[in-house]
């Protein structure tokens, strides 16, 4: 990613085999805060996903899948691949004896800090969320967005004067949408129109909502349509888009290692 790129839309935030715990306190919580996060749940996966995200933030929790020293050679690891220079590493370790945690951190990098597991829940989240930020995650972009043209079910559809209305959306974030409105419906939406009880369909997820008509654009083939979401629609229909949001990304990141082969290294090796 460019470093304007990164200045207008930040950058991705990975945790490396996070606990169930972990994820409800820490990644859920930043996602309503609109981070871009994602969970890796087997360290063996790591490499093939980063190695097409690099220039990312990615924390690595060193609780299990490894011992000390296998934590310790693979997070070594990642600097004989030039790829990864411009990943930015964090570690998350339980409590050691001063001359062990020295031992495992002597020639590790990790720019993006050093967090202890054991401590008060809220402290560390705050401290997540002060070295991500130091790390540009947030970049200028406020809403994180999926975009939703290849989803099979992603559109919203309304009743107005006994017809049926339905636009395919282009993509979402938890305030508005992008859809698509053919020329033959142009006459189904202004700019400014208020409409309520809206059916949004996101794949398994169906969603109430009203909405404004924002902007009306000619896209060529289509009329591009940009919706926002009003201070009406409830909290709960706002958190299952978010929901929705993060599933769609996930899945889209976990197809583009689909062919990839899983790091098969044994890092329990003195030296790898």
């Amino acid at each position: 990613m460019a470093d304007a790129d990164k200045s207008i839309y930040g950058r991705k935030v990975f945790f490396v085999n996070p606990t169930v715990s972990f994820e409800t306190s820490v990644i859920d919580r930043l996602r309503l805060m609109e981070y871009e996060v994602y969970a890796i749940d087997d360290y063996r996966k790591a490499k093939p996903l980063l190695r097409k995200n690099a220039d990312s933030i990615c924390f690595f929790i060193t609780e299990s899948q490894l011992t000390l020293k296998g934590w310790h050679n693979f997070l070594k690891s990642f600097e004989e691949e030039n790829v990864f220079k411009s990943l930015d590493m964090g570690i998350f370790i339980s409590e050691l004896p001063d001359d062990k945690k020295q031992n495992f951190l002597s020639d590790l990098q990790y720019d993006a800090g050093l967090f202890d597991l054991h401590k008060d829940s809220e402290e560390l989240f705050h401290e997540i969320v002060k070295a991500i930020d130091a790390q540009g995650a947030k970049g200028l972009r406020k809403y994180v967005r999926a975009n939703c043209l290849n989803e099979s079910q992603a559109d919203l559809l309304w009743l107005k004067d006994n017809r049926m209305f339905k636009l395919k959306i282009i993509d979402i974030s938890s305030v508005g949408i992008a859809a698509k409105l053919s020329s033959g419906q142009a006459n189904a939406v202004f700019i400014n129109q208020i409409i309520e009880n809206v059916t949004l369909n996101l794949k398994s997820v169906q969603v109430s909502v009203d909405i404004k008509i924002s902007a009306i654009k000619d896209a060529g083939d289509f009329l591009l349509v940009v919706i926002m979401f009003t201070a009406s629609t409830t909290p709960n229909a706002i958190n299952k888009i978010r929901g929705y949001i993060a599933e769609n990304l996930t899945t889209a990141l976990r197809a583009s290692i689909r062919s990839s082969d899983l790091d098969r290294t044994d890092y329990e090796k003195p030296s790898v």
